[in-house]
């Protein structure tokens, strides 16, 4: 779909119309009974998730029962047990390994009949990457219940389940989670190191956040002081294309066929 005036996407436009697709297949599939399309948007501050004393599993499942409240799915049964941990990397000064696999951040899955998420323990020193962990897990859930595919089938499955987790309110976690550059230091080195959670980019993130504002009808400056400095503009620039191309977006996704979106 090629428009030669208006604002410009900071992202691919295939990409982005692939995230209308998946939202409006969320509404039209997923979200049938209209439970989710007015989620409220999940903000990391003391009103969504309070100071706690909690530690190990017990700050997990805290942390967990508060992802699953906001999400309107507390009463959707199943169990989080803790995963595989990350090895240390850093042997020694100047000297670190690099392992052949590392361990995922969580994992949805079945035990007979009772579903099964689990969490890498690792990821209770990060917080933010924790809630973003479980909004994605819960949101195979959500998209396992109903038994269709999205947009692009099996292979985008994973990718369609970041922005599930968006649609559910968590965008700004999935956003700022997405990419992280840390500094380390310790008695005899310091340096920096990268890691990267979820399967879509972030500035893809940043966009699938800005369909949900409008779609939700919630404040964008509220998501926006949330959301790490670069991706700001990301994130503005995505509201533009969207004010200006599809100015009724939600009414345009509840009702458009999803073939629409392949022109």
């Amino acid at each position: 779909m090629f428009r030669w005036f208006g604002p410009k996407l900071p992202i691919d436009r295939d990409e982005f119309e692939w995230l209308l697709a998946v939202f409006a297949w969320l509404i039209q599939t997923v979200d049938r009974d209209q439970a989710y399309r007015d989620a409220v948007l999940i903000l990391p501050t003391r009103d969504f998730f309070p100071p706690s004393a909690a530690q190990g599993h017990d700050r997990a499942i805290e942390l967990f029962e508060q992802v699953r409240a906001h999400a309107g799915m507390a009463e959707w049964e199943c169990v989080l047990v803790p995963g595989e941990e990350e090895r240390e990397t850093r042997i020694a000064p100047g000297h670190a390994l690099k392992h052949d696999y590392s361990p995922p951040g969580g994992t949805f899955g079945h035990d007979g009949n009772r579903v099964v998420i689990t969490y890498n323990p690792s990821a209770l020193a990060r917080p933010a990457d924790l809630v973003a962990t479980f909004a994605h897990e819960l949101s195979h859930y959500l998209i396992h219940a109903d038994g269709s595919m999205p947009p692009g089938g099996a292979a985008l499955e994973e990718h369609a389940t970041d922005v599930a987790a968006v649609f559910l309110g968590f965008g700004v976690f999935m956003a700022n989670g997405a990419k992280n550059f840390a500094q380390f230091q310790t008695g005899e080195e310091q340096g920096w190191e990268m890691r990267r959670q979820g399967y879509l980019s972030e500035e893809a993130l940043t966009a699938a956040l800005a369909i949900f504002v409008r779609m939700a009808g919630v404040e964008a400056a509220d998501a926006e002081a949330e959301l790490k400095d670069y991706l700001r503009g990301v994130f503005r620039k995505t509201l533009a294309v969207i004010d200006h191309d599809y100015p009724a977006l939600r009414s345009t996704l509840e009702t458009a066929g999803l073939g629409d979106w392949s022109d």
